[in-house]
């Protein structure tokens, strides 16, 4: 892991008042958010990050934001950085295979270490985490639905609950070819 790439995790955390761990992922909190996390050494979560966030964001070295958000991109509260700004517009009420495919490619692909989110950094970046803790990470699909639904993440299950289907049901051997994984 490179220098720079430590000194600004541990920058982050230092924003942080603490720090615990669920799961596999690190709680970060901030004053700018609620919910972030931190899914490895290069991909982190959150909701909707406001101005201050993507200040601090940039400061702790994130160079890329994939936002999932549907009708609002990040353009205007990430103004004034040099964020990497990608957006993918995702209904949570309809979010199926192909989505999640745009979704991983996306992380595959953008320079990092990145923050993926939506507006509550729950339901869509949830079901991608999850989604990718399977493709990539080749956690069993078990797991990593039990991660999605811990209450720390704020999955909607009352709203969503075909989303646990969609990860039930993903079909992670076709998805992983597609992205050149296996």
């Amino acid at each position: 892991m490179n220098i720079n790439l430590i000194i600004s995790l541990a920058c982050l955390i230092l924003f942080s008042s603490a720090h615990a761990q669920i799961s596999d992922s690190l709680i970060l909190n901030s004053k700018s958010f609620k919910n972030l996390y931190k899914i490895n050494d290069s991909i982190f979560r959150s909701e909707q990050p406001s101005k201050k966030g993507f200040k601090e964001l940039e400061l702790a070295g994130i160079e890329t934001i994939i936002s999932f958000r549907r009708l609002r991109n990040d353009s205007t509260k990430a103004r004034g950085t040099d964020l990497e700004l990608i957006h993918l517009p995702l209904q949570t009420k309809k979010i199926k295979e192909s989505d999640i495919i745009m979704a991983l490619k996306a992380i595959h692909e953008a320079p990092k270490p990145l923050l993926i989110h939506c507006w509550h950094g729950s339901d869509r970046t949830g079901v991608v985490v999850a989604a990718f803790r399977m493709v990539v990470e080749n956690w069993s699909k078990e797991k990593a639905i039990a991660e999605f639904r811990q209450k720390e993440y704020g999955y909607h299950e009352k709203w969503y609950p075909h989303l646990i289907g969609l990860l039930e049901n993903l079909d992670t051997i076709a998805i992983k070819q597609e992205l050149g994984l296996e």
